[in-house]
């Protein structure tokens, strides 16, 4: 059924690009975001949907989303509407399609999403140029470059459209309204608490139960109590840093919606580097992001995030953190490690070279108590 899909898609594309004129609109009516990303790298999106509501005040606006995310863009931020998008469902195309043609599309991390966009009838794509394999191209007609200096991930995709950068993100700007806050009932809401999110999209981003025992030891000394989430599949994780149940638990059957709310209204989070931790940038939750193989440079607050409470811990110079890729484009001055489970040689080891101590440490020099 997918390799159909792609069929179908490969050829409205081919027929669009041959039998219709690609045109530039000054004032797009319909734009479109178009992606399939993980949950932070979909958060992280959100300067390009700032700035182009502020370009374009009173185009209708879509961005497409993972079924599970859609809910996070009920109260459409920025004018944006999320369209489920599953590149292995027909009706998630159709229901695409019926907002179609779109006057102008952006494509965020994989080219390949161009073709669908000139499917749909974009008469204009914008996307990073220099994704592998090359054809993957060839249905933009505008590709940008990656800075060619130090830059975070989303301020660089702000950058997909021209013009002036979004002004940094101010509180609510992303809100969330009529949330079952499940959370209040399992503990005293009225007594400061801490979340310490423990899963990740990865095993090599894991920080070490030891270190999260011992910092939750020192985290209580504080008189916070401590709340461990995990996403789905992981609550083993809780089970290792938290044997005897002496912390509140969110396990990974939470709504996104409900996480929204729990590190809403937390003292602080901190987190391994997930998608869950960018949740805390949209709420302004200080946060504290353990960085290991992934980097704080391309990852972190940046230019838009920069009036957001935040402490990144991190060892700056681990040797294997030497990768200068960022989705599969070759980035100068881009440190990290991407490399999966088997191929690392040292699973761990660049978490396992934090320390509670300096956690501890960045946590108070920082002034996130």
């Amino acid at each position: 059924m997918r390799g159909l899909i792609r069929f179908g898609i490969i050829l409205l594309a081919i027929i669009q690009s041959f039998f219709f004129w690609k045109i530039k609109k000054r004032t797009p009516k319909k734009i479109l975001i178009a992606h399939d990303l993980l949950l932070g790298d979909t958060l992280l999106l959100t300067p390009l949907m700032k700035r182009i509501h502020e370009n374009y005040p009173f185009a209708e606006k879509f961005i497409l989303s993972k079924p599970l995310f859609v809910p996070l863009f009920k109260n459409e931020p920025y004018g944006f509407k999320a369209l489920a998008f599953n590149p292995k469902s027909i009706l998630s195309i159709w229901k695409i399609s019926s907002h179609a043609p779109y006057d102008l599309t952006f494509v965020a991390g994989d080219n390949r999403y161009s073709w669908l966009a000139r499917a749909m009838g974009s008469k204009w794509i914008v996307g990073i140029a220099d994704d592998t394999p090359k054809w993957k191209n060839w249905m933009l007609d505008e590709a940008k470059f990656f800075d060619s200096k130090p830059a975070t991930w989303a301020d660089m995709m702000g950058r997909l459209l021209d013009g002036k950068d979004p002004e940094p993100y101010i509180k609510n700007e992303w809100s969330q309204s009529e949330i079952k806050k499940s959370s209040s009932s399992s503990f005293d809401t009225s007594r400061p608490y801490v979340v310490c999110h423990l899963g990740a999209s990865s095993k090599l981003k894991l920080w070490p139960q030891e270190s999260w025992q011992a910092l939750i030891i020192k985290l209580k000394k504080q008189n916070y109590q401590v709340v461990l989430s995990v996403g789905p599949k992981e609550e083993y994780l809780i089970k290792e840093v938290d044997p005897k149940h002496e912390c509140r638990h969110v396990l990974g059957t939470y709504s996104l919606t409900e996480m929204w709310s729990l590190i809403e209204d937390a003292k602080l989070l901190i987190s391994v580097d997930t998608g869950i931790a960018h949740i805390a940038k949209l709420t302004s939750t200080p946060i504290l992001t353990l960085f290991g193989p992934g980097s704080s440079e391309s990852h972190g607050v940046g230019n838009f995030w920069k009036l957001h409470p935040h402490a990144d811990v991190t060892d700056s110079y681990f040797p294997c953190r030497d990768q200068k890729i960022l989705f599969r484009r070759k980035v100068s001055w881009v440190k990290r490690c991407g490399r999966g489970v088997n191929e690392c040689r040292t699973p761990g080891a660049c978490m396992e070279a934090i320390s509670p101590k300096q956690v501890l440490n960045a946590l108070l020099k920082s002034d996130l108590f």
